[in-house]
């Protein structure tokens, strides 16, 4: 079974309408979708009476859901040879006719799913044309409309992430009252680091679980050795489907105290978003495409735990 590391399963094949294999043949290119529908959650659901599906979907705040195993073929591109080679990708609209907008997290989130899949297939750097296509190439159809517009930014921004270069996505700062204050230290040194680094990061090393809750309706833990100040469930508690606890040989009791670790798939990414007039030393955002958003950091913390 092969499922991107940044989507969560969602009604994960439960239709009908997909091949087991791919008949010997490899992956080469990517086919770009729009769902023609703001009803995220009406997908996969809709392939239990129509003859298509993805292998995977976005959403409207950018998260990622994978509907079909990358090892089977999906029916998405209206062309059999281009479903046997190819992974496609639905994206969840803001609008309906005659516009179909697409959302900018929503663009942000499938350059990150696209430089993942080139990575992990080598398809080299990502070309519209190349290995990068929309729906309309291989049948005729309006799909995937303002999509077939953004391809370049996709690919631009996928080549960016996997070259380790500057790649700051162009949503806001958040703006909710329960965000830490600001002080005034700036803490430029420390963001500065993660911009000249190419706004990448890597987190592999252990930490220690001070305390689980269950808050917003997910497990959460808080870790002081990388929390930004004041802690904040919402803005700081990780979800423990991100960790591992080492301490426990199943992995799931996070007691205070234990040896906690991110998933393999969490370990490395981007930082999304910057603050830098945070507490101490400024603060980053990282969303780990789980469906909970941004998880803001102690920028200092944050670097030397790194």
């Amino acid at each position: 079974m092969t499922v991107s590391g940044l989507a969560t399963p969602y009604g994960f094949q439960s239709f009908p309408n997909y091949t087991a294999g791919r008949q010997g043949n490899s992956i080469n290119k990517i086919v770009i979708h729009h769902m023609a529908t703001t009803d995220y959650d009406s997908v996969p659901g809709i392939w239990n009476s129509r003859q298509a599906s993805a292998h995977y979907g976005i959403g409207k705040n950018g998260e990622i859901r994978a509907y079909v195993d990358e090892d089977n073929t999906a029916w998405h591109a209206g062309d059999w040879n281009a479903n046997l080679t190819s992974i496609g990708i639905e994206h969840c609209n803001i609008n309906g006719a005659p516009t179909y907008d697409i959302a900018q997290a929503t663009v942000e989130a499938s350059a990150k799913l696209v430089a993942d899949i080139a990575n992990r297939y080598g398809l080299g750097l990502v070309v519209p044309g190349k290995n990068l296509f929309p729906h309309s190439d291989f049948t005729s159809t309006a799909c995937p409309g303002q999509l077939r517009g953004k391809l370049q930014e996709i690919a631009d921004r996928a080549n960016a992430i996997n070259a380790g270069g500057n790649y700051v996505p162009s949503q806001s700062a958040p703006t909710s009252t329960s965000q830490p204050t600001a002080s005034s230290s700036t803490g430029k040194t420390y963001i500065d680091n993660f911009k000249n680094g190419g706004d990448r990061f890597v987190l592999q090393g252990t930490m220690v679980n001070n305390h689980t809750e269950l808050q917003n309706g997910i497990y959460q833990s808080e870790i002081d050795e990388l929390t930004a100040d004041p802690f904040d469930w919402t803005d700081n508690g990780i979800p423990t489907k991100l960790l591992d606890d080492l301490s426990d040989p199943a992995g799931r009791s996070f007691n205070d105290g234990a040896t906690v670790r991110f998933k393999a798939e969490y370990q490395r990414g981007t930082i999304d978003k910057y603050l830098p007039n945070v507490g101490d030393n400024g603060a980053v955002g990282i969303d780990f495409l789980d469906g909970n958003g941004i998880i803001w950091f102690d920028a200092k913390k944050f670097w030397e735990h790194a």
